[in-house]
């Protein structure tokens, strides 16, 4: 029952969020000279602040789906409903006496709302807030899993901004970044400082888009 619970919490927060945004796409859905729906897929690259670990080492799965509506001739309104896997990593290295590691897997629920700039036909550069909802956290260290691990924020607010590739009909290459503009955890002292407010995720993405096409192309 408490999964159950769980779950239901976790679906209807996010779907509440969705709601919102659907609002604000479906008037200009219906007024536009041009909808489109498509689906993505790829991996991700992620770090998180104040785990003293510099780099994207956790690598992960991004997948989901996606509609836009044209505004203009340069620019369109896109909504990302997406499964994105983000955290930390860190290996051990017995050559150099170093046997710790770690490992911190974050999967969220994650919908992006993107203003995309058509540059030319090949090129689109996209920007906007992202909004997500956490599904499940597991933390470890070389022992196994790291007890009375402080728990992360059920929400998390972003900011995503990179560019589209056209390479075929219906195919696009997209790389994008992200990070957290609210703390996603607080610090393990507890304490703010100043902008510093805990944790914050950044994650690298990179997929391919395929846009279904429509009956009339």
């Amino acid at each position: 029952m408490l999964v159950v619970h769980f779950l239901f919490t976790k679906i209807t927060s996010m779907k509440i969020v969705t709601y919102l945004i659907i609002a604000i796409l479906l008037p200009l859905a219906v007024s536009a000279q041009q909808f489109k729906a498509g689906l993505i897929g790829g991996v991700s690259a992620t770090q998180i602040s104040g785990d003293r670990l510099a780099g994207y080492h956790k690598a992960g799965i991004v997948a989901g789906g996606m509609v836009s509506v044209e505004l203009s001739k340069k620019f369109d309104l896109a909504m990302e409903i997406l499964y994105f896997q983000k955290g930390s990593r860190k290996n051990s290295d017995p050559e150099n006496f170093d046997f710790t590691e770690y490992r911190l897997r974050l999967n969220y629920f994650e919908v992006p709302l993107l203003l995309q700039w058509k540059y030319t036909k090949r090129f689109t550069f996209e920007a906007g807030p992202a909004f997500g909802a956490l599904l499940s956290q597991r933390e470890e260290d070389e022992l196994g899993d790291i007890p009375n691990r402080r728990p992360f924020k059920k929400f998390e607010f972003g900011i995503a901004g990179g560019m589209k590739v056209n390479f075929a009909q219906a195919f696009n290459f997209t790389a994008r970044i992200e990070s957290s503009v609210l703390a996603v955890r607080d610090h393990v002292s507890g304490e703010t400082y100043r902008l510093n407010k805990g944790q914050y995720n950044a994650a690298l993405l990179f997929g391919i888009q395929y846009t279904f096409k429509k009956n009339n192309e």
